[in-house]
């Protein structure tokens, strides 16, 4: 057996980490003037969680098309990293609503040549594409997503094909490659 080896002061126990991210982001809510509960969203092995922002101002929150939350969360990962460089992508929820991001690539493996998801990251794209399409009713005004490979922007085409309000458009992403291309969620007048 060897000695106890000393531990990299930077690496935090999940609990630590918990109780970390649930101050930073208190700390950060209240330095914008936002009344907010965080609630702590663990899963079984308490390692992967979510933060959800319990507040009456929620559009504020949110902004438009999701980009203040989205900043929110961007900034709130970055601090955490700093204070623990092994910290996982800690996804902040507001009332509910997530921005899609966890941090990590999606799963894929490839059954000859279609790629198959796991299924977290299909239930991922489902909570994402219906969350975008709840936005796109509320504001009336297109979202775009991505930029997907065919199979994860399938996921969200399905999740949504069936919705009267909603209809989605792939679109060309030159930029990330041939086979990317972004997910246009827009409202039926």
């Amino acid at each position: 057996m060897q000695p106890d080896q000393p531990k990299d002061p930077k690496t935090m126990t999940p609990q630590e980490l918990q109780t970390l991210a649930k101050e930073t982001l208190d700390q950060m809510v209240r330095a914008l003037g936002i009344q907010a509960d965080c609630q702590i969203l663990a899963e079984d092995d308490n390692e992967h969680f979510a933060i959800d922002l319990q507040t009456q101002e929620a559009a504020k929150v949110i902004g438009k098309r999701g980009q203040t939350q989205e900043a929110l969360e961007l900034l709130f990962n970055r601090i955490l990293k700093r204070k623990d460089e092994d910290a996982p992508w800690i996804p902040v929820q507001v009332d509910g609503r997530t921005t899609g991001k966890t941090g990590d690539a999606p799963k894929h493996t490839r059954d000859g040549k279609r790629t198959i998801l796991d299924d977290e990251t299909v239930d991922q794209l489902t909570r994402m594409a219906q969350d975008c399409a709840k936005e796109v009713r509320h504001w009336k005004k297109s979202r775009r997503l991505g930029p997907y490979l065919p199979a994860e922007r399938r996921i969200i085409h399905t999740t949504l094909k069936d919705d009267p309000q909603v209809e989605t458009n792939s679109i060309p992403a030159p930029e990330a490659g041939e086979r990317m291309k972004y997910v246009e969620i827009s409202w039926k007048a």
